[in-house]
């Protein structure tokens, strides 16, 4: 009976611990295209309905898009050549651009959060679209509504938020992995952007209707803050343009209000300020010029002049370099063993006779003198080696 009650929780716990591995965690809402996943070694191919588990790898086609929404009121949709992978309210980009709504934020399962290889981003309750390119390892986030948190992945300290219509990137070449500062993105690159996904539009534009304006004959006067229209990126750019100072008419009757989209100031100094850059880059691009060498004559060709030259007389014949010349003949060296004190043997009866009496008066023999000799020689070559 022991034995059948701890098999049993035995299989329970091992039932527990595999539906944990394998929870499902999103639905597929729509695919356009071809989509397909991979989980546990098996590739399968993305149909709508279709349920997706925890750490399964998502692939979309080129020109193919896919919709997902998980379990904790998120919705992702991957454009086309992404790459991504399904966690517990945390989705990890590999690569391609992935268009995130939070519609609704649990303090106690904490914000939604999309990582990369080096940035992490954060959103509560909003949307946002971030993108991941592998060849230059550079992550950049638009935050399209509401606020977002940028940071770095392996120094979270650089971190900095970003508010409704701007844009930031992290890449390790710049600044140290420091996100930049946020900048402004304009409405044609917006929409070029947003041209990504087929078919998605954010939050706020789902939610409003187009209205028909009635034609009139006058316009009254409004403050640029006031601007209706139906693209909540827009009217956010248009407020954020209003607050710098857009230079406006007068509210009066009869009068039509000019809303500038660029300061002109504004634009001259920037356009100052690139001619400078541009300027200095091409300086620098051109190349140094080469020192000036002096003239010197050259004799590849022949000029043609005539030389004459006087004085010389006859020719001599020139000795063939073949032919040395006769070197004279070196005199042979006395050996060692032979004294300069010898006496040259001469035929004459008077140098024979001292000859004679020389050897007879001699320390030591000539044996002797010849071994002392050689001694002498040996100790002077060796002392001159030394």
């Amino acid at each position: 009976m022991l034995l059948r009650t701890s098999l049993v929780l035995i299989a329970f716990l091992f039932s527990i611990a595999s539906f944990a591995k394998g929870k499902i965690v999103a639905v597929v809402s729509s695919v356009k295209g071809k989509a397909f996943y991979t989980y546990e070694g098996k590739t399968k191919t993305i149909t709508a309905g279709m349920h997706l588990p925890r750490q399964a790898e998502i692939f979309t086609d080129l020109g193919g898009q896919l919709s997902i929404n998980d379990y904790y009121d998120h919705i992702y949709h991957l454009a086309g050549g992404g790459h991504m992978i399904l966690h517990t309210n945390l989705v990890e980009l590999k690569e391609g651009y992935l268009w995130v709504k939070s519609l609704n934020y649990d303090p106690i399962k904490g914000p939604l959060r999309v990582t990369t290889s080096n940035a992490i981003v954060e959103h509560q309750v909003g949307e946002g679209i971030v993108s991941f390119d592998v060849y230059t390892g550079k992550t950049q986030v638009l935050a399209v509504d509401g606020g977002v948190d940028f940071k770095n992945i392996r120094q979270e300290y650089y971190h900095l938020a970003l508010s409704e219509g701007q844009f930031s990137f992290i890449s390790d070449e710049h600044e140290n992995g420091r996100p930049r500062k946020p900048t402004p993105i304009g409405y044609s690159s917006f929409q070029k952007v947003t041209g990504l996904f087929k078919g998605v539009e954010p939050k706020q534009q789902e939610a409003q209707t187009p209205k028909v304006a009635k034609p009139v004959q006058t316009y009254a006067a409004k403050a640029p803050s006031k601007v209706k229209t139906n693209d909540s990126f827009e009217a956010a750019l248009q407020q954020r343009k209003a607050g710098r100072g857009i230079a406006s008419a007068e509210s009066e009757k009869g009068k039509i209000t000019v809303i500038k989209l660029h300061d002109p100031q504004d634009d001259k100094k920037k356009e100052k300020s690139l001619m400078n850059y541009y300027s200095k880059k091409i300086a620098e691009l051109k190349p140094v010029p080469k020192p000036k060498k002096k003239w010197t004559p050259t004799y590849q060709k022949k000029s043609g002049v005539a030389v004459h030259v006087f004085g010389l007389g006859k020719k001599k014949s020139r000795v063939p370099a073949s032919v040395t010349a006769a070197k004279p003949k070196a005199k042979k060296r006395t050996p060692a063993s032979v004294g300069g004190m010898t006496p040259q043997i001469n035929n004459s009866a008077f140098e024979g006779e001292l000859l004679r009496q020389y050897k007879k008066q001699m320390r030591h023999d000539q044996e002797v003198n010849e071994l002392i000799d050689q001694l002498k020689s040996i100790d002077m070559d060796y002392k001159k080696d030394y």
